[in-house]
């Protein structure tokens, strides 16, 4: 977004918690103490991203007051629909107002009136600066407000960009200009916030009855000329109950607060208090994003001693090694995350914690073959006996990809005993992830080199052959090395629990089995499939006709 006037960025505070708690309702955020954070984390990360993406000259944030508004009073059933704030997203609420507090972000709420007014307030308090306004929520009611200086600004999901709404951007989505929003909500209602509308018009009637009449009260000038019988009769019986929707959905803009733009002026975080909130809540991800310098996670000031192997000469001492190992942790480095046809890099060896092995293939100072006249295939056949001795246990990070991989050059790994991946799925099966290096984090209080330092990410990311082979010694070496430490962690915890037999018996024997399927595939039945896809697609058609039964009109 190219930055020209000041840009003040107004978040729909309770919007942006909602959206983050539900979109992690299957894998939820939980402390190591059980407290859950989604929502905490998401609207951290959300006020995080605006402040680096969009770098504002203005911030704050609006909140709905716990009292009834106005709108209750003129509706009682406003709302009413709305189940109760889930108890786990209850309990994250106290905590905004200090993490607020930390990156100096004002917080503004009025009792009686809602979010939406508090934004419709400010926006209204800067029309005469040469200021743009940027309302951060999904929630369509806001479309009324945009014009030449306010725009809506709907985060994306996961890594999508936001789409930015201007006038273009609203007529594109409604067919209607902002103007017409107002109108529009009136006519069609909204079920989520329990406001009646007009009954048997949905948004594609309300869309057309407005572009050809212009406004609500033209409508109902007009509605003897409306031939549709459902549509006439909406009108000429629900006028109060457009006229009640239109005062419910309009965004009030002269609430009595103070929202003076010196106010939300950007600011400076309160470093230590933000750190210690979000060392309280375990976000150790924000934690890096902010730069943190407390040294409660590890780095590399522990000793490690991670070596590349560049020799045939060197490679044979390794395995010798090796072979009297009863434990060793590998690791592919890759070209692609797809197994199939990623190209091999590099193969990083642990068999002692703080200590690894990378034997590289392809790295760009590489100026002549290490290992013989085909580095990957001399390297392959030297490996190929440790790989597929099954006397000499295996660990892995997701084993069953180094595994794939290697079995398309001939190689099958035996004795695959842990997979740390699996392994923290079943210790702690509502984690937050189980990336390599969040678990290293959670279990380890380490703090791994992250691989956009060495590929990049969007547009500028590089594949792992191009990275210099000291980064990506290191980078190797330290995989394996953690993902050895995690399993010896991991092993007797699964002991402790009386999981370690299923994890043995069930879990692991799937991997190898899981492998042979991804590779050679998976028999179907075409024809059968077919015919499955017929018969549902044909319930489904007559389950959409009773739900629009049901609902007495047609809808998206």
């Amino acid at each position: 977004m190219k930055k020209s006037k000041k840009r003040l960025f107004i978040v729909d505070g309770y919007a942006v918690l909602y959206r983050s708690h539900y979109a992690l309702i299957r894998n939820p955020l939980i402390t190591s103490y059980g407290f859950h954070t989604s929502a905490l984390f998401g609207f951290s990360n959300q006020l995080l991203k605006i402040m680096k993406d969009e770098n504002p000259d203005y911030l704050v944030c609006a909140f709905d007051s716990k009292e009834k508004t106005f709108r209750h009073k003129i509706y009682p059933a406003y709302k009413a629909n709305r189940p109760e704030m889930p108890i786990e997203l209850q309990e994250q609420i106290p905590h905004i107002w200090p993490l607020l507090d930390a990156m100096n972000i004002p917080a503004l709420k009025k009792p009686g009136f809602e979010a939406d007014d508090i934004i419709g307030t400010i926006t209204e308090s800067v029309s005469d600066k040469e200021i743009e306004s940027y309302i951060v929520s999904g929630d369509k009611d806001f479309m009324q407000l945009i014009n030449e200086k306010i725009f809506l600004y709907a985060p994306g999901k996961r890594n999508v960009s936001p789409t930015i709404y201007d006038i273009n951007g609203v007529v594109g989505k409604w067919g209607l200009p902002p103007e017409n929003i107002i109108d529009l909500l009136a006519l069609m209602g909204d079920s989520s916030d329990n406001v009646p509308g007009v009954a048997g018009v949905g948004v594609k009637t309300a869309v057309k009855l407005l572009k050809e009449y212009g406004s609500l009260s033209k409508v109902f000038d007009n509605t003897d000329k409306i031939t549709n019988k459902r549509v006439h009769d909406g009108l000429k019986n629900c006028k109060e109950d457009a006229l009640l929707s239109k005062e419910l959905v309009t965004i009030i803009k002269d609430v009595d607060i103070e929202c003076s733009i010196e106010n939300f002026v950007v600011q400076s975080f309160d470093q230590d208090a933000l750190v210690k909130k979000y060392e309280e809540l375990e976000f150790h991800a924000l934690l890096r994003q902010i730069g943190s310098t407390n040294d409660s996670l590890k780095t590399k000031n522990i000793e490690k001693k991670y070596i590349s192997i560049t020799s045939k000469k060197d490679l044979k001492k390794l395995l010798k090694n090796i072979q009297v190992s009863d434990l060793i942790s590998i690791d592919l480095e890759t070209t692609s995350v797809n197994p199939m046809t990623a190209d091999i890099v590099g193969i990083s060896i642990s068999n002692r914690p703080n200590s690894g092995f990378y034997i590289p293939i392809l790295y760009p100072e590489k100026k002549n073959n290490n290992f013989g006249e085909d580095d990957l295939m001399a390297v392959l056949s030297l490996i190929k006996n440790v790989l597929e001795d099954s006397r000499i246990k295996k660990v892995g990070q997701n084993i069953k990809y180094d595994s794939l991989i290697l079995s398309r050059h001939g190689i099958y790994v035996s004795g695959i005993f842990f997979d740390t991946m699996i392994a923290a799925h079943i210790l702690n099966p509502a984690a937050r992830s189980y990336k390599l290096d969040t678990l290293s984090i959670e279990y380890l209080n380490y703090n791994m080199v992250p691989i956009e330092d060495l590929i990049g990410n969007g547009r500028d990311q590089i594949t792992m052959d191009r990275v210099p082979l000291d980064q990506v010694t290191f980078y190797a070496s330290e995989d394996a090395d953690i993902a050895l430490q995690l399993a010896k962690l991991f092993i007797p915890r699964l002991e402790e629990n009386n999981q370690m037999d299923f994890f043995q018996r069930i879990e692991m024997p799937l991997v190898n089995v899981l492998t042979q399927m991804e590779k050679e595939g998976v028999y179907v039945e075409e024809k059968i499939l077919s015919k499955m896809s017929i018969d549902i697609g044909e319930r489904l058609d007559i389950l959409v006709g009773d739900i629009y039964k049901i609902s007495g009109s047609e809808f998206n």
